[in-house]
C-alpha cells in the first residue's frame, strides 16, 4: 500500500477490532465475517453500466475504500485509500451444461479466495450470464466493512447510479457521510459510569454458558439450519409482543434465555446480542454507510416461579438501561467479569435483523427484477441464531459443525418453535410451566416410559409428567434438558 494513495488513517470500532481479531486468528475454512450474497437478476441489464455504478459507490463511500493495518502499530487502524478499483468479473454461462453445477463450483472458488483484509477494496462482484435475460450476480464482502443497514442503503445508491448511467442522468444523492465521524464520536465517549454497570452486570459469572449438547463430531465447516414459524403463530406473536409492551427482540431474547437454560440446567445464562448501534447522537448517523452494529452480554436470570410477561418485561428494562453504553468495547466488558483470560464471555450469540428496507421495486429500472437467492455469512462463535421479522418470522441456525451436529440443530430450531407457541398460548405461565418438547418428543417419551402408546393427560405439564416417572425413569430427564 502506496503512501500516495492514502486519504485517511484512524482507529476501529469496538467490533471491528473483534472481527479482526477473528480473522486473524483463524486456522479453518469458516472464513468468519466473509459474507457472499447471490441474486438473480431478470431482464434488461447493462454490465458495464453496473460495473461503474458499483465504481462510483467505492469512489463515493470512505468506508468501501478502506484496508486495516495491524503490523508495526501499537493498535490496529483503517485506512482509506484515494482510490480503490473494483474487482469485476462477468462469466458467460449460456448456453453451457450443468449450469447449476458451474455455479456451485464458482461460489465454493469465490468463498476459498477470502479477503485479505489489508488491501482495499474488500468487496468484489460477479456477474454470470445463465440466459439471455438472466443473470446471477455474486457479491462477496468482508462484514468489518458493513453492517445490514449499510447494506441496504448502499443497494438503493446502487440502483439509483446504475439508471443514472442508463439515463444518461447523473443520480442526485446526497453528500455521503465519512465513517470517520462515527469513529470520532466513539473516541469522544467517556466511561464514566460504564465500569461501574458491567461490574454489576456481569456479578458472579466465572464461566461461559455450556449448552451440554456440543461435542467433537470428526466433521468439519459450517452448517445451516432454517426454520420458520407459521404466518398464524407469527400473528400471535406480533399480538403477544404488542399486548404486553415488549419487542419483538426481547421476545426472542427471552426465548432464547429460556432454551439456554434448559439445556445447560441453570438458573442464569449469559448469550451475546447483535444491536444496531444507530441509537446514538450523531448527526445522520441513520443514513451512514459502515460497521455500526456491537455485540454485547445479555445475562437470563430465570427463575421458575416467576411469570413470563414479568420476567420479559424486566428484561426489556435491563437492555434499555444498557443502551447508554452500547458502544463498549467486548474486551473491555469482558474484564468486568471473572471468567479466565482467555475463555470467551459466551458460546453463541443472537442476531436478530430490524432494519429498514428501503428499496422498493420501483427503483429498478423498468423490466428489472431481482431476487436474493442465498446470503452466506459466518461469525466466529460456534453457534449464531439469525432472527428476522419482517415480512415472516425466521429462525437461522448457523453453527460450526466441529462441534454441532445436524440433528442436534434440528432438534433445538424444533424446541424453540415450541417454546414460543408456548409463551404466547398462556402468557400467564410461570417459566417452569413452559413447554419446549415437540409433539413427537412427548409421545416417546410416553412410548419409552410405557412401553406401549397410549393416551396421556392432556391438562398435564411435561414436568408433571416428568416428575411422575422420574423416579423410576430417570433418562427422561436428559430429553427436557435437549441432550
Amino acid at each position: 500500500m502506496s503512501t500516495p494513495n492514502v486519504e485517511d488513517v484512524y482507529g476501529l470500532s469496538p467490533l471491528q477490532f473483534g472481527m479482526l481479531f477473528h480473522s486473524l486468528e483463524d486456522t479453518s475454512d469458516t472464513r468468519p465475517y466473509m459474507v457472499q450474497m447471490t441474486e438473480e437478476v431478470e431482464g434488461p441489464f447493462d454490465e458495464d453500466c453496473f460495473r461503474r455504478a458499483w465504481q462510483q459507490l467505492i469512489d463515493r463511500h470512505t468506508i468501501l475504500r478502506s484496508a486495516f493495518v495491524w503490523e508495526g502499530v501499537s493498535e490496529p487502524v483503517q485506512v482509506v485509500q484515494r482510490t480503490a478499483a473494483l474487482p469485476f468479473a462477468v462469466r458467460d454461462l449460456r448456453g453451457l451444461p450443468d449450469q447449476e453445477e458451474r455455479l456451485a463450483a464458482f461460489l465454493a472458488e469465490d468463498w476459498d479466495r477470502g479477503f485479505d483484509l489489508s488491501r482495499a477494496p474488500l468487496v468484489r462482484v460477479t456477474v454470470l450470464r445463465t440466459a439471455e435475460q438472466c443473470r446471477t450476480v455474486v457479491w462477496s464482502f468482508h462484514h468489518i466493512l458493513l453492517d445490514g443497514w449499510s447494506i441496504q442503503i448502499l443497494q438503493q445508491e446502487l440502483f439509483a447510479l446504475y439508471r443514472g448511467l442508463l439515463d444518461d442522468a447523473p443520480a442526485r444523492l446526497a453528500p455521503s457521510t465519512p465513517y470517520r465521524r462515527y469513529i470520532e464520536w466513539l473516541s469522544a465517549r467517556r466511561d464514566d459510569g460504564a465500569a461501574e454497570f458491567w461490574t454489576d452486570y456481569l456479578g458472579g459469572v466465572t464461566e461461559p454458558t455450556a449448552l451440554h449438547v456440543d461435542r467433537d463430531t470428526g466433521d468439519s465447516g459450517v452448517g445451516e439450519f432454517e426454520v420458520c414459524a407459521s404466518p398464524e403463530l407469527f400473528g400471535r406473536a406480533r399480538d403477544y409482543a404488542r399486548s404486553q409492551r415488549i419487542t419483538m427482540n426481547t421476545l426472542v431474547q427471552g426465548l432464547w434465555s429460556i432454551l439456554l437454560s434448559r439445556y445447560s440446567g441453570q438458573d442464569e445464562v449469559l448469550f451475546g446480542s447483535t444491536i444496531s448501534g444507530r441509537s446514538i447522537e450523531l448527526p445522520g448517523v441513520e443514513s451512514m454507510m459502515g460497521l455500526f452494529i456491537n455485540t454485547l452480554p445479555v445475562r437470563g436470570r430465570l427463575t421458575g416461579e416467576r411469570v413470563v410477561t414479568d420476567w420479559l418485561r424486566d428484561l426489556q428494562d435491563e437492555q434499555l438501561e444498557m443502551r447508554q453504553w452500547e458502544y463498549c468495547h467486548l474486551v473491555d466488558v469482558q474484564k468486568h467479569s471473572r471468567i479466565p483470560r482467555g475463555e470467551p464471555l459466551f458460546r453463541s450469540i443472537l442476531v436478530f435483523e430490524n432494519y429498514p428496507v428501503v428499496q422498493k421495486p420501483s427503483d429498478f429500472p423498468e423490466g428489472m427484477t431481482r431476487r436474493l437467492v442465498n446470503c452466506v455469512e459466518r461469525t466466529g462463535y460456534p453457534l449464531t441464531l439469525v432472527v428476522s421479522a419482517g415480512r415472516a418470522l425466521e429462525f437461522r441456525f448457523v453453527y460450526d459443525r466441529s462441534r454441532f451436529d445436524s440433528a442436534t440443530v434440528e432438534r433445538m430450531a424444533g424446541h424453540l418453535s415450541t417454546l414460543l407457541a408456548s409463551v404466547v398460548d398462556a402468557p400467564e405461565s410461570r417459566i417452569a410451566e413452559l413447554n419446549m418438547l415437540t409433539a413427537r418428543e412427548r409421545r416417546q417419551i410416553l412410548v419409552d416410559w410405557n412401553g406401549r402408546t397410549g393416551p396421556y393427560p392432556d391438562t398435564a405439564t411435561i414436568h408433571q409428567l416428568i416428575e411422575d416417572r422420574t423416579a423410576t425413569h430417570p433418562d427422561a430427564i436428559a430429553l427436557t434438558h435437549g441432550t
